[in-house]
């Protein structure tokens, strides 16, 4: 049976702590997709959002509680930068066509919402890399390669600055998404 690919959002929310530090939530064990990895805020697209972009916003505030101001923009200093897209593979119980944008945190309170993450936490990029590769967390493939290019910043203007640098990644996943 074919499983239909849906359209879906992510935002890789940064902040200096004073380092650079991402934020990543663990999902709940009896979800369906991605049980129990670390991921970013994101979900499907819905008939409402105007843009992959909003359908992030959105997902993003239902997700952590933070709802992300949306100043202007400009072609030059965009305020969420496209910086990856990745398609679950064949095979999977549920496939997603994912856009992921980055955005700067501007301060207040966060709520897991329970009935998606059992834990949300901010970590720097690199720290959130050797756990997993200690067993302590488990990622998919697109959670991995994003945390891999951000551990190379040092704080949130340099991995704003390497978008501005064209470093999108567009990539589908292997036959195996782990």
């Amino acid at each position: 049976m074919t499983v239909k690919v849906r359209q879906a959002a992510s935002l890789v929310i940064v902040d200096d702590k004073p380092d650079l530090h991402v934020l990543v939530g663990r999902r709940r064990m009896d979800l369906m997709f991605a049980p129990g990895l670390v991921v970013f805020p994101g979900g499907a697209v819905e008939d409402s959002d105007e843009s992959t972009l909003a359908a992030a916003l959105r997902e993003t505030g239902e997700e952590t509680g933070w709802w992300p101001p949306v100043p202007p923009s400009t072609d030059e200093t965009p305020r969420f930068p496209y910086i990856a897209h990745w398609i679950t593979p064949r095979g999977s119980p549920r496939r997603y066509d994912t856009h992921f944008y980055l955005a700067r945190f501007t301060g207040g309170a966060l709520q897991a919402d329970v009935h998606e993450f059992d834990d949300l936490f901010w970590d720097r990029p690199a720290v959130v890399l050797k756990r997993i590769e200690a067993d302590e967390l488990l990622a998919i493939t697109p959670t991995l390669s994003i945390l891999s290019s951000l551990a190379r910043y040092r704080d949130s203007e340099s991995a704003f600055d390497g978008t501005r640098r064209s470093i999108v990644r567009r990539f589908a996943w292997g036959e195996t998404w782990f």
